[in-house]
C-alpha cells in the first residue's frame, strides 16, 4: 500500500492500493527522483498520527534509528535527524494526534544504537523494573577497546542481542564470539539474548538480570 498525504485544502486521494490522507499541517518535504517525500523526521511523526498509530516501543525504536546513524569501518554515518529536529517537530505539533506518543518516545530515544532489537530489548528492560542500561557500552580490552549493545558498567554486566544474522553469518559468528570472550577476559558478565527473550514475557529475563546487578 502507498500513503499519499494532500496538504492544504484538497480532497484525500481515493484509489486502489492508496492510503488517502490531508492535513492542515505544513509538511517538511524532500525530493527523491523528483518525487516528494516526507522527510525522515516527518515520517516519524506520521508513525504517530495515522489511523492505527505505530506502538510506542516501535516509535522509541524508529526514532532511536534516526539519532544514531549506520555504524561503519569509518565510523558512522551522520544521523537522519537530530535530536533537536525531532523535539521541534513535536513542539510544532502541539496537541494534534499522536503528539502525545512523539513526546514520549522521544523522552526514552537514546543513540547511538546499531539494530531495533536493542532499542525494544531496553525498552522492554525498563518497563519491567530494571534500571536503564547504556547503549553502546565501550570497554577497553586486550585487543582494543570492545563495545556490547547494552550494559551496566559500573555493576560490569552486559548484554548482547544475537539475532538470526549471528546463527546464518559464520564470518560474524566468529567475530562476535571473539568480542564477547575479550569483553569476557577484562573483567565483564555478558548476558546473552535472543529473539525468544522479546517475543515472549520479558519478566523471566528482568529476574535474570535483576540477579546480575544485586
Amino acid at each position: 500500500m502507498l500513503e499519499v498525504i494532500t496538504a492544504g485544502g484538497g480532497a484525500a486521494m481515493r484509489r486502489p492500493g492508496v492510503i488517502g490522507s490531508r492535513t492542515g499541517l505544513v509538511l517538511e518535504r524532500r525530493f527523491v527522483d523528483g518525487v516528494p517525500v516526507l522527510s525522515p523526521t516527518e515520517t516519524w511523526c506520521r508513525l504517530a498520527a495515522g489511523r492505527q498509530p505505530l506502538a510506542g516501543r516501535w516509535l522509541v525504536a524508529t526514532a532511536d534509528f534516526l539519532l544514531s546513524g549506520r555504524r561503519g569501518e569509518r565510523g558512522r554515518t551522520r544521523p537522519l535527524a537530530t535530536r533537536a529536529e525531532l523535539e521541534a517537530a513535536v513542539v510544532a505539533r502541539g496537541s494534534a494526534r499522536g503528539a502525545r506518543l512523539l513526546r514520549a518516545a522521544l523522552d526514552r530515544a537514546r543513540s547511538p544504537v546499531d539494530s531495533p532489537q536493542e532499542s525494544l530489548l531496553r525498552v522492554a528492560l525498563v518497563d519491567a523494573g530494571i534500571p536503564e542500561p547504556r547503549v553502546q557500552v565501550a570497554v577497553r580490552t586486550a585487543a582494543g577497546v570492545r563495545h556490547a549493545d547494552l550494559g551496566w558498567p559500573e555493576h560490569r554486566v552486559l548484554l548482547e542481542y544475537q539475532g538470526d544474522e549471528h546463527r546464518s553469518s559464520r564470518r560474524r559468528w566468529l567475530e562476535d564470539l571473539t568480542r564477547v570472550q575479550l569483553l569476557e577476559d577484562a573483567g565483564y558478565r555478558v548476558i546473552l539474548v535472543g529473539a525468544a527473550d522479546l517475543d515472549g514475557d520479558a519478566r523471566a529475563l528482568a529476574a535474570r538480570i535483576r540477579r546480575a546487578l544485586a
